[in-house]
């Protein structure tokens, strides 16, 4: 586990390094893209959906706001649409369980919560973030508290942590300085090929460890079922594999998805954590800005459905008549996922351009 995690700071040190050969011709090309929220957003949901993981993407996303290659006001939208993409995963997994229907229902409905949870946070912050920058203002206030007089100090207390890296990345790619891009490729496999060992040693652990009682322990309670979201994504480093682990778990009438729901808003916190470690390698302002507008993204959107009555039922009505329609006629499941994650961003593209 602990080579799994040197690899992922290893990583970030890497990606950080790539940006800084890129150079200012190479910051041209990436912002050549006009600023356009809906087309940062599908970004954002696509790259999250491909790589299957939303972590991958913040961490790609930090290491340009940090070099100055992207603005904090586009990349807010790219973290937003990643939100929503990481959740393609435990989708997928649901579709393994269409050979029966009643089964097919209940695991659907767990991978929707995620889907349907996330998509309700956007609605509410993407119009906000749009029409008064609120994520990336209040991000900038907070960010020029951790870095305010005296400034050296504030700099030096963030570079501390970057565990040596830095020497060690410079040493082991000097030969390809020539070659960013090249070294910005490494950075993204080792990104996710990262985040995927930590992520599957740590779901070994808890589908083999008999010990582990979901009704006893990680669901006993709606308080501990979003207190073992969050410290279990923390640790995986991937939301897309601890809310997959609900699937199995709903389908099989294990938990219900009132638990599930509990811990799927956990995870969304957890899932921040891989950003702000990535922000804190970077020893920048810029970085710790973007890392802080998703802590608040995922964290004001928990506290919302959490504190406001009536609104944490949403999510698990539409959940739940998601899995029904889709008992139903099992294609459903097929066209929502085709829908949801295609069909839909680039209607907004079409439709923003």
């Amino acid at each position: 586990m602990l080579v799994s995690f040197y690899l992922m700071f290893l990583a970030f040190g890497v990606m950080k390094y790539s940006f800084t050969l890129m150079g200012s011709e190479i910051a041209e090309d990436l912002v050549k893209v006009p600023h356009n929220p809906f087309i940062y957003f599908f970004i954002g949901l696509l790259g999250a959906a491909v790589f299957q993981s939303s972590s991958a993407v913040t961490t790609i996303v930090v290491g340009a706001v940090a070099s100055g290659h992207m603005s904090l006001d586009d990349a807010v939208f790219i973290v937003m649409g990643a939100n929503i993409g990481t959740t393609v995963t435990s989708t997928i997994v649901a579709l393994s369980y269409i050979d029966d229907k009643s089964v097919f229902m209940r695991a659907l409905s767990g991978a929707a919560l995620h889907d349907f949870f996330n998509i309700s946070v956007a609605l509410i912050f993407l119009p906000l973030e749009i029409f008064t920058g609120f994520l990336s203002n209040l991000s900038q206030k907070l960010a020029g508290i951790l870095f305010d007089q005296p400034t050296d100090l504030a700099v030096k207390n963030f570079n501390g942590f970057g565990f040596g890296l830095d020497g060690v990345v410079k040493y082991l790619f000097s030969n390809l300085t020539d070659y960013p891009w090249l070294i910005f490729f490494i950075a993204i496999v080792l990104i996710v090929g990262s985040l995927k060992l930590i992520g599957g040693v740590t779901k070994q652990a808890l589908m083999e460890n008999n010990s582990i009682s979901t009704n006893s322990l990680i669901f006993k309670s709606d308080g501990g079922s979003l207190l073992s979201g969050t410290l279990i994504t923390s640790i995986v480093q991937s939301s897309s594999i601890t809310s997959s682990l609900i699937v199995p778990l709903t389908a099989s009438k294990k938990i219900s998805l009132e638990k599930g729901y509990m811990f799927i808003m956990g995870a969304n916190v957890g899932t921040t954590i891989t950003a702000l470690f990535a922000s804190i390698t970077t020893g920048t302002e810029y970085g710790i800005e973007i890392a802080l507008t998703h802590v608040l993204f995922n964290v004001l959107g928990v506290l919302i459905f959490l504190l406001i009555p009536g609104v944490k039922k949403f999510p698990i009505w539409y959940a739940k008549k998601l899995g029904f329609l889709a008992a139903k006629d099992r294609i459903f499941g097929f066209l929502y996922l085709f829908t949801l994650f295609f069909v839909l961003p680039f209607f907004l593209v079409w439709f923003s351009i």
